[in-house]
């Protein structure tokens, strides 16, 4: 999992760096690795940026955060 989110962080930079647009679920996925990870806080933020930047996403990603909060 460590190895998985270090790669997504390396492409989240170069995305921003050309800066490009981070595409659908990046945000979700690294969200769903911090949880498996056990940093809810990285997790919570993750799920908030997918849906700032994805608004059809928000009923899943409110899903996503209601089970990490009822944890």
């Amino acid at each position: 999992m460590g190895e998985q989110l270090a790669a997504l962080e390396r492409d989240l930079e170069k995305i921003e760096a050309g800066g490009k647009a981070v595409p659908p679920g990046f945000y979700a996925q690294m969200g769903l690795l911090y949880v498996d990870m056990g940093n809810a806080a990285e997790a919570v933020s993750c799920f908030t940026m997918e849906k700032i930047l994805f608004p059809e996403a928000a009923v899943f990603m409110d899903f996503l955060l209601g089970n990490l909060t009822n944890r």
